[in-house]
């Protein structure tokens, strides 16, 4: 029996836990089709993404993860250092059988990049959702490195700002339920 919407919104949760099994690509693509009928308030959709399926462009991202923390820290980082971060983000970057770079356009206008990344998350939300009705889970990360302008141009996606670095991955487990906010505690009558 197909889910609807209210259970998927629901029952959704970014999965940390990697499975290696692969994916085929077919499925992501249609999850990146539908995800791409996201709300956008400019005349062409301002979203992008690199898919990340192969080792090597994996490992191309966790270098230039790596450079970017030693960028950040100002200082050279130590090899140790350097080899905890490489490995850290083998862990999340490499294992799942796909990583998605999603970028928006950045133009310098406060409210039309305003715009362009709230578009751009509702995009990926509904990669969040679009996954987990097929059995897949997302995780989407917001790391420091999605503010680094070099990295963005080692990358090649120069004119484009991160909006997150989503690793996809079949579901074995899922995570409890975080506690949510009563909805008193949150909404108010604009008159009150």
């Amino acid at each position: 029996m197909s889910k609807n919407i209210s259970e998927i919104i629901v029952e959704r949760r970014s999965i940390k836990q990697v499975d290696e099994t692969p994916i085929a690509r077919d499925v992501i693509n249609e999850i990146l089709e539908k995800a791409a009928y996201a709300p956008f308030h400019s005349k062409i959709e301002p979203w992008h993404v690199a898919v990340l399926s192969t080792e090597a462009e994996k490992r191309r991202l966790v270098e230039a993860i790596v450079a970017s923390m030693e960028r950040m820290q100002g200082e050279p980082l130590t090899q140790e250092r350097r080899d905890q971060i490489r490995a850290g983000n083998e862990r999340k970057i490499v294992a799942p059988p796909y990583t998605l770079i999603v970028t928006t356009d950045i133009i310098g206008s406060g409210k039309k990049d305003f715009e362009a990344i709230a578009a751009t998350s509702a995009f990926i939300q509904n990669i969040q959702l679009l996954a987990w009705e097929v059995g897949l889970g997302v995780l989407w990360r917001t790391n420091n490195f999605i503010f680094d302008p070099e990295l963005v141009t080692e990358l090649g996606l120069d004119g484009q700002q991160i909006v997150g670095c989503l690793q996809i991955t079949r579901v074995n487990e899922i995570p409890d339920a975080k506690p949510r906010r009563a909805m008193n505690d949150w909404v108010k009558d604009l008159g009150e």
